[in-house]
Parts: structure tokens; sequence; C-alpha cells
């Protein structure tokens, strides 16, 4: 699937500690109410005239503004259990944005609270609406419990993602701008609970305690919680790309409905590098086949110029042990694009290529948009592309193929959590990592097939997992 991996959704955290008394009352959906916070003639109240689309009936620029957030927060509001009403504010702001880059929105609880009656983790801080929820009172009257902004230069700033603007239908057809109900349900549900409150640059738990969202953040690596690391520990936790997972059951348990199964490289052959090994999927070219995948004996690229291996030139080492033709071709990441690699090898009449990343650390991107590439193509590790291109010489065998097996964006069933080197301000520790597919509504893109008004994936499991309760 095709994703946009220029744009970023941040989040803002804001924190005061306090704690009162609760009350118990009965199961009602959440009443998410927008508290408007533009001034007279800007953003939620630009007078400016547009014609109704997508089910919004709005006329003026500022009413089809509200709409959207309306129904977003009834989209959540109709998903959570709580007592006492949700107070969300909203305003429009010059965030940050170039040609091809830029926040979209942020959003956080504006308090957090710990030790208030009926607090299920002791020394824990819990989310403002969320502690409001447990609690059946409001902990703080008269404040709001989210704030959340969105980006007033998308639409009117030539410099701010050039050519693209917000979208503001209910039906998710977009035509290629930014989907504003998908990115305010996304900051929506920052503000209800997912977030955690750690500085992941230094590792500081936020006034000395953890977070109900850390106390479930798992590292596969150490076999610890974030709760019990060191905060030396938790810094490096929050760069292990890919080893960062969420343990909540209800998470875990709707993963596996949701969640498609991993894209991999599979080794047939040699027996010593038998196994499945996780890639990353091309945005051009067939998808891989989650049938019988694509089998091929493995030959290193070789073009004749520079690096040989890096298949930046038409591929001249066809004959004998290097010819291409049928087989899956190995090459190198840098110097060229990852279309221009992939063409070269399929004319030369490979079936399928790999690409190994030029650094240590990570997946290759996989970027890019060639419609005459029919081959299927895949990027892995520095570690495995030097092991593949060791056994090359010999009869090595792998299928590109959907391993049903795996999940795609966990690891042994548990949903990863966004933990890239460096560290992301605004997006690490606090959202699904990228590689789930599907994509997810909490991933720390934006993404074309997200479609909020039918689902929140797995965002729901999530806020069950840290306290909420879901209505029927």
């Amino acid at each position: 699937m095709l994703r946009s991996r220029t744009l970023r959704l941040a989040f803002v955290t804001l924190t005061v500690a306090v704690a009162l008394a609760s009350v118990a009352l009965p199961a009602s959906a959440a009443n998410i109410i927008l508290v408007n916070a533009d001034p007279p003639g800007a953003g939620l109240n630009d007078p400016t005239p547009v014609a109704p689309v997508g089910g919004n009936p709005g006329t003026t620029l500022g009413q089809q503004r509200i709409n959207v957030y309306l129904l977003a927060a009834d989209i959540w509001g109709q998903t959570l259990d709580s007592n006492s009403p949700v107070f969300v504010g909203a305003s429009f702001a010059a965030l940050s944005c170039t040609p091809t880059s830029g926040t979209l929105g942020s959003a956080g609880t504006t308090f957090i609270f710990r030790n208030f009656p009926g607090a299920p983790l002791a020394d824990t801080w819990y989310h403002s609406a969320l502690a409001d929820a447990i609690a059946g009172a409001d902990l703080n009257p008269g404040f709001i419990d989210v704030n959340s902004r969105f980006n007033s230069r998308i639409g009117t700033d030539p410099g701010c993602l050039t050519g693209r603007n917000w979208y503001y239908g209910f039906d998710h057809q977009t035509g290629g701008d930014f989907d504003f109900l998908n990115v305010v349900a996304h900051e929506i549900g920052h503000g209800l609970g997912f977030s955690n409150f750690v500085n992941e640059s230094t590792g500081a738990l936020q006034s000395g305690f953890t977070d109900v969202f850390a106390d479930l953040t798992y590292d596969v690596t150490t076999g610890k919680t974030w709760t019990v690391m060191t905060q030396a520990e938790r810094a490096a936790s929050a760069v292990n790309d890919r080893n960062v997972v969420w343990i909540g059951a209800e998470s875990t348990a709707q993963a596996a409905n949701l969640l498609d199964p991993r894209p991999s490289v599979v080794v047939l052959n040699p027996s010593a590098l038998a196994g499945s090994v996780e890639v990353q999927t091309a945005s051009f070219g067939p998808a891989i086949d989650g049938g019988g995948g694509t089998t091929g004996k493995v030959v290193v690229a070789d073009d004749g110029t520079g690096v040989a291996s890096d298949g930046c030139e038409p591929l001249v080492g066809n004959v004998g042990a290097n010819n291409a033709n049928g087989k899956i071709v190995l090459v190198d990441r840098g110097t060229c694009a990852f279309v221009l690699k992939v063409a070269n090898a399929q004319a030369a009449g490979a079936k399928g290529v790999i690409v190994a990343n030029n650094v240590p650390v990570g997946l290759p991107g996989m970027g890019g948009s060639d419609p005459s590439i029919t081959i299927p193509s895949v990027g892995v590790t520095q570690g495995f592309g030097d092991a593949l291109r060791a056994a090359a010489a010999g009869n090595t065998v792998v299928k590109l193929v959907l391993d049903g097996n795996e999940l795609a964006g966990a690891v042994d069933g548990f949903v990863r959590i966004f933990a890239p080197n460096p560290v992301q301000g605004g997006s690490s520790g606090s959202h699904w990592d990228v590689t789930a597919t599907p994509n997810l509504l909490m991933e720390p893109f934006i993404n074309s097939d997200l479609r909020a008004v039918d689902t929140l994936d797995l965002s729901p499991a999530l806020m069950q997992d840290i306290g909420w309760v879901l209505l029927p």
C-alpha cells in the first residue's frame, strides 16, 4: 500500500498534578465537548463561503471545520464510557511547515493525575479525561481536558506543503488533500490517552513517576517495561527501532484480527540462513504475493560501474553465475533511486529484487513511483544483506512472501510502538509503528487508506488497556 511519509502528526503534553474525590455513576457514552479557542473571523470561525462537500453541509470554512470536529468527537464519544464530560479545546495556528513536509496537528492532555480515588495503579500518571472517567467526576472543574491545534498554513501558505489543502468532507474522498477528519480523530486520541509522559531523549519520567502508557510499553531486547527501566535504559529503548512493543492484552488480542501477515524474505537454502526475515515493501511495483510468493535463486547485481552492486546502471554481468534472468537480484542501497535499481534488474530479466540497506540500523524506505515496474522488490537490513551476499556464491534460494506466522507491525504478536533512531520529538514512543499493515489511525504519518468514519482500528483496544471502559 502507498504511504505518505512526509507528514508528521505530533502531540504536546501539558502537566499539572492534582487529585480529588470520585463518584461512581452508571455507564454512558462519553460526552466530548468542543471548546472553540479561535478568535472571530479565523480558524473555526472563518466566514469564508464554501460549498458543502462530502456530506459536510457547512457553507463557511469555519462551520465545515467545526462539523468535522463534532463528528470526530462523536465517533470517540460513542466508543468510550464516561460520566464526566470531556472538554476538548481546538484552534488553528501557524505550525511548522516546508514545501514538502510539515506538522498537520498537535494535541495532548492539559492535566495529568495520580493517586486519585479509584486509580488502578499507584504513583502512576493518568490523562485528565481518563482519570475523570475512572473517578466518575471532573477532577479539575472549569478547565479543558485536551488541547488541540491544526495547521492554518495548509492551503494558504505557498511555502507549506505546496499544492495540497485540507479536505473537510465526511467521506474520506480527499482527492490527494489532507483528510481533516482522520487528523482530528488522531489528535483527540492522543489527548484521551494515546501518549506517554516520558522524555524519550533523556529517558526521564514526568516528575519521577511513571505513567499508564509507559507501564505497558515493553522492550523485547531487554525484556523490561519502561516503568521498571532505569532512566538510561529508557533512553536506549526509545531508539531501539522495531523492538519496542505494546503488551496490553486487548490490543494484542485485536491485532490478530486486524493486522495482515508480515512481508518477509524466507530463506529456503542454505540451511544456515533458513528462516523468515522481515522486509520493507516498496511503494512501487506489485505487492508481495500472499499465496505462493516469488521464489528464486539470489544473485548479486553487477552493473560494471563504480559500486557495481548498486544496480544504478544496466546490469552487465548477465552470464554464468551472475545471470539475472529468472533470479532474485540483490542490490545495495545508495547512489541512485530505488526505482532505477529495480528497473535495471527487471530489464535484465529478474523476477524480484532485494535492496540491502547501506547503514547498520533499520530498513530502507523503498519509496518512489514507476508504473513500468512489474516485479516485486523489498528492502532488508545491512546485516542480512551481507549474509545473503556471502551465501550467494552457492545455491541461495529465497521466497518473497507474506508470512502468515507473523503480523505486519508486530513482534511475536505484540504490536510495535514507534521508536526510531534518532528520536523524533512529538512522535517517538506515542504512536503505533509505521510497519503496521494495514495502516493504523495512530501511526505518526497520515495515510490515505484511513477511514475514521468507519473504524478507529486498534485505538479503542489500547484505550481499554490503559483503563477506559468501552461501550458495547
